[in-house]
């Protein structure tokens, strides 16, 4: 299919190549690939850059690479092909302790015979900074991670909370251009978890500091993240802003595990004379859908199958199923199905999910979910409920990976 100037390749980053003029990167990864010694293809030729002072998550599902990236951007795995480049030089085999790159490690590993203080300017120590300057570090960072009056204790009488301050303060004292957080806060208990993450925000708005940090969490990244790198099989599905990759991800596989979508295929019947939006043929019906999120010409993918998608928070309740109308001349919405309503759930200060399910035209159903931020009530056991074609994101392809299977491995059916 010929590419048009509407946008980047699915799956590639949106900060390569001309869009990275004028751009301050610290860090550019280029064709990285790692294959191990048993053939595994961990990492597959992929390409990310990251802006100097931002706060970098990579996300992915279990065995997508993330861990291997990050261990060879800190040397710790020596990449088969491609390029770690960090400041305009090429670190690729430079050794893990000449990098300027601080590592935390989720289990933390303090030395368990040594105290706070030493602990954290053990690296310091072994560099030739003068001892003067490690005092003067060694205060500043026992301030910013408050652990004056932990200084003199061993590991083995502080909390996981401490440690993780610790191993922490242990990277930062040694002000690297680049910190590498590896599921650091995998282990702890949500209000641990959550009390960490405003830690870690605190501490990069304080510091002129790059944090790079790997999750499975997307929640997480969401609240944490400047710039989100989705990984899948070895592979980037997207790379970007973390309100790019929310509400124009690339991929269909990125809007499904980047936050709650309703996800749908169909076939694509027609384009809107100005080209702005195309009409989709689903089992639910036809809809008609914003082409902005497209890579290739609409008029080119006529007759070819589509995935689209909305996210639950722009769903609306447009009325009741089988009443006056169908409610397409509510605020906009144009697209509008019938729904039973199997589950209506309030959580205070989180809103109401509302749990919908859909007949299709070959009688089987399809699940749907509203969200709002309001506590709903809804009383009626069918309801209409409708979405605008600028909320309707297609994609022309499920993943960056040649074998998803759409609808099992995308859809789940």
């Amino acid at each position: 299919m010929a590419k048009s100037a509407r946008g980047g390749d699915p799956g590639g980053d949106s900060h390569a190549g001309g869009a990275n003029e004028g751009r301050d990167d610290v860090l550019r990864v280029e064709g990285l690939t790692k294959i191990y010694p048993d053939g595994t293809l961990a990492v597959d030729d992929i390409d990310f850059s990251i802006r100097r002072g931002d706060f970098c998550v990579i996300i992915g599902p279990s065995g997508c690479g993330k861990s291997t990236t990050l261990h060879s951007l800190v040397g710790k795995i020596a990449p088969t092909e491609g390029a770690v480049v960090l400041d305009d030089e090429d670190i690729t085999g430079t050794p893990t302790y000449q990098r300027d790159i601080g590592l935390v490690f989720q289990d933390f590993q303090l030395f368990p015979h040594l105290s706070v203080e030493e602990n954290i300017t053990y690296g310091l120590e072994r560099t030739n900074v003068p001892v003067d300057v490690v005092d003067e570090r060694l205060e500043n960072v026992l301030e910013m991670m408050q652990l004056h009056e932990l200084r003199g204790r061993s590991p083995k009488a502080l909390s996981a909370g401490q440690k993780q301050r610790v191993a922490l303060a242990r990277s930062l004292v040694l002000e690297p251009k680049l910190l590498l957080l590896d599921e650091p806060l995998g282990d702890m208990d949500y209000k641990l978890q959550k009390r960490m993450e405003r830690e870690l925000l605190r501490i990069h708005r304080e510091l002129d500091t790059t944090f790079v940090y790997v999750t499975h969490d997307q929640t997480q990244a969401m609240r944490l993240a400047d710039q989100i790198v989705v990984m899948n099989g070895g592979k980037v599905e997207h790379s970007g802003p973390v309100d790019e990759v929310y509400d124009r991800p690339r991929t269909a596989f990125t809007a499904a595990f980047v936050g709650d979508s309703n996800l749908f295929d169909g076939e694509l019947v027609a384009v809107a004379d100005d080209g702005e939006t195309a009409t989709v043929r689903a089992d639910l019906g036809e809809f008609t859908a914003s082409t902005a999120n497209l890579d290739s010409d609409p008029e080119a993918l006529v007759g070819e199958r589509v995935l689209f998608a909305v996210r639950p928070q722009h769903l609306e309740l447009v009325g009741e199923a089988g009443g006056a109308g169908d409610g397409r001349e509510n605020g906009g919405v144009s697209n509008v199905v019938d729904c039973a309503v199997e589950d209506v759930i309030y959580q205070s200060g989180k809103g109401t999910q509302v749990i919908l399910s859909a007949e299709t035209e070959a009688g089987g159903t399809e699940e749907l979910q509203l969200h709002s931020e309001e506590k709903l009530v809804v009383d009626a056991e069918r309801v209409q409920v409708g979405w605008t074609p600028e909320h309707t994101l297609l994609f022309e392809r499920p993943s960056v990976l040649p074998d998803i299977d759409l609808r099992a491995d995308i859809l789940g059916k």
